[in-house]
């Protein structure tokens, strides 16, 4: 494509390295110079991929770093009616903000690039390898403490598999080292702060005087740790918002409610990967065609 001029690249904490330079890397080789603003919670790591980037011959002019929360930078960058345009990933609120900012302040030709959360779900029929569905649940949904906009929030599983899935998972969850990520052993870290801590244990708070907790496990005291956490739903609509940490929320399906299923998770609209498990090739089709979701896994995580 063709320059535009100014880009404004605002990246998520959760990638601070990956995403942040990504944004920059494709602004720049389009020719367009760069307003950087990483992720209030984690500065330093962009400081130190900037400096390298310098080091490595690029003009200081060509990427200008702007570290800061959202109020104080990030919203006087993308209301700045001189910007060609926004790189934006994180919540889909804040893409929101800054998409009707741009439509009141910038000019008619600004673009706005956003990924942003999504409410990830999974499906699992009853033929399904539960081994292998049951590890790859284990690591979308509760690695990386669940801090992966791809992550697994959802799962359905068909009936007559709920029980054996359940007891399975349940037996890997306990089998999770929740510690230091400096130790290899770790499986769950903390999460990425105190406010973070507090929301996610918070909500699992509710669900479980809700009556929905189905499994927590105990997590450290000391640090942002929160307990990994399976709650029981009846369905993707009950969802408002997406729980960025290592909770997963369960439903059972019958069989021939599968495009149902299907219909109700592109009706959030929050499709942004989805898995599936089941060894019926025509049902894979069947699925796949059905649904509106950015990447599909079939038999893998």
């Amino acid at each position: 494509g063709m320059p535009c001029g100014i880009f404004v690249c605002i990246s998520p904490w959760n990638f601070p390295l990956a995403i942040f330079s990504g944004q920059i890397a494709a602004a720049l080789a389009a020719g367009n110079a760069v307003l950087a603003k990483p992720a209030e919670q984690t500065p330093v790591i962009a400081a130190r991929a900037v400096a390298l980037m310098r080091q490595a011959g690029l003009p200081r002019a060509a990427l200008q770093l702007l570290p800061g929360d959202g109020p104080t930078v990030g919203g006087p960058l993308t209301s700045d009616p001189r910007i060609a345009g926004v790189c934006f990933t994180g919540s889909t609120e804040v893409a929101q903000i800054i998409h009707r900012t741009l439509a009141r302040n910038a000019g008619p030709d600004a673009v706005l690039i956003a990924e942003t959360g999504g409410l990830n779900a999974m499906i699992v029929d009853s033929t399904a390898l539960t081994e292998q569905a049951v590890r790859d649940i284990l690591i979308s949904s509760f690695q990386s403490a669940g801090q992966r906009c791809s992550a697994l929030r959802m799962l359905y599983v068909q009936e007559e598999a709920r029980e054996r899935l359940l007891e399975m998972l349940y037996g890997a969850m306990e089998a999770l080292t929740i510690g230091d990520p400096w130790d290899t052993a770790t499986d769950v870290s903390p999460v990425i702060d105190a406010a973070a801590q507090q929301e996610i244990s918070a909500y699992t708070a509710g669900m479980e005087s809700a009556g929905k907790l189905l499994k927590a496990l105990p997590a450290p005291s000391q640090g942002t740790y929160v307990s990994p956490a399976v709650v029981q739903v009846d369905g993707i609509a009950e969802m408002e918002r997406e729980i960025f940490g290592p909770i997963l929320h369960v439903a059972s399906f019958k069989a021939r409610d599968i495009d149902a299923v299907v219909d109700a998770i592109n009706a959030r609209g929050y499709g942004l990967t989805f898995g599936l498990h089941t060894r019926i090739d025509d049902r894979v089709q069947q699925i796949v065609d059905r649904l509106r979701v950015g990447n599909a896994y079939v038999n893998r995580n």
